[in-house]
C-alpha cells in the first residue's frame, strides 16, 4: 500500500473508525452520539474495506478504526490497519489523549501509541522503529498535529459549519510520520449522486485536498513528497439529514495504479436521549 494508495488509506483514517473495539467497552449513554460509517475502497473493483464508529459525549470522545485490503489486492498486498483514539472535548473542540495504531502485512504486526500531554507527545513502538525519518518530527510539529481520527471528531462536532472544507490546513501524526493537508475553499454540489440519496445526505460539499510530507518519512527532493499523487485529491462532505453530523461521503484519487475511489455506503446514527 504505497504510493497514490497510502495517501488514500492515510486520508480513509481521517474518517474510519470500527464499531466492535468501542462497543465491548460500555453501553451508550443517555448524553452520548454514536455514528457508525462503512465505506469501500476502490480500484475498478472494490480493494478496500473500511468500517467507521465514533463516540461522543459532552466530555469526551473515543474513536476506532479499522482498514483491510480486500479481494484482488489482498491477494498480492496484504494490509490489516487499526487504530483508536480516546481524548477530550475542552470548548467545543476535540483535543487529543491517546492514539494507538497497529499494522499486521503478514510479515509484520507493529504497535505503536502516542501520548498527547500539553508539554510533549510520548511515542512507543513495537518493534522499535530503527528510522524515525529524515527529518523526524519535531517535538514542536508533534504538538500541533493530531491523530487522524481526532481531526475527524473535529469535522463531526462542526455541525453548524456551513463548509467543512475550510481552505485551510491539517497536521496529522501517526506516531512516525507526520503529514498536513492542505484543504481548498469548498464549493457546493447540486446533485446528489443515488446512493447519496439513498443514504439521506444533504448539503454537499466538495473541495480540493493536497498531501504533504512534512518529517517522518524518507529523505526525498520536495517535488516528489506527495506520494506519487498526479493531481490533489476530490473530497466530498455531506450531512447526515439538514442538520446532522458531517460525514466523509466521497474521496477520488488519481494514484499511479488507477482512478482510486471511497465511497460511503451506510450509516447509523443514535442521538442523545431526551
Amino acid at each position: 500500500m504505497r504510493a497514490g494508495l497510502a495517501v488514500v488509506a492515510a486520508l480513509a483514517l481521517m474518517i474510519a473508525a470500527l464499531a466492535e473495539a468501542q462497543s465491548a467497552q460500555a453501553q451508550p449513554s443517555q448524553d452520548e452520539t454514536r455514528l457508525s460509517l462503512a465505506y469501500d475502497g476502490r480500484l475498478i473493483l472494490k480493494v478496500l474495506d473500511i468500517h467507521v464508529e465514533q463516540r461522543l459525549s459532552p466530555s469526551g470522545f473515543g474513536a476506532s478504526a479499522r482498514l483491510a485490503s480486500y479481494g484482488a489486492l489482498a491477494l498480492f498486498k496484504r494490509f490489516d490497519v487499526r487504530a483508536t483514539s480516546e481524548g477530550r472535548v475542552a470548548d467545543g473542540e476535540a483535543r487529543p489523549g491517546v492514539f494507538h495504531y497497529e499494522n499486521q502485512d503478514g510479515k509484520r504486526d507493529r504497535h505503536v501509541v502516542a501520548t498527547w500531554t500539553s508539554a510533549d507527545v510520548a511515542v512507543t513502538s513495537a518493534p522499535p522503529y530503527a528510522d524515525l525519518g529524515q527529518p523526524p518530527a519535531s517535538r514542536a510539529q508533534k504538538l500541533a498535529s493530531t491523530d487522524p481520527l481526532t481531526q475527524l471528531m473535529r469535522l463531526t462536532l462542526a455541525q453548524a459549519r456551513a463548509n467543512p472544507c475550510g481552505g485551510d490546513t491539517r497536521l496529522f501524526f501517526d506516531g512516525k510520520q507526520l503529514y498536513a493537508l492542505d484543504f481548498g475553499a469548498g464549493v457546493a454540489e447540486t446533485e446528489l449522486l443515488s446512493n447519496q440519496q439513498r443514504l439521506g445526505l444533504a448539503n454537499l460539499v466538495r473541495c480540493s485536498v493536497r498531501f504533504r510530507e512534512v518529517a517522518g518519512f524518507k529523505a526525498k527532493p520536495a517535488a516528489q513528497r506527495n506520494q506519487g499523487l498526479k493531481r490533489a485529491i476530490d473530497v466530498t462532505f455531506g450531512q447526515v439529514g439538514t442538520a446532522g453530523p458531517w460525514v466523509l461521503a466521497l474521496i477520488q484519487a488519481e494514484t499511479p495504479l488507477g482512478p482510486a475511489y471511497i465511497e460511503l455506503r451506510r450509516i447509523h446514527l443514535i442521538r442523545p436521549k431526551a
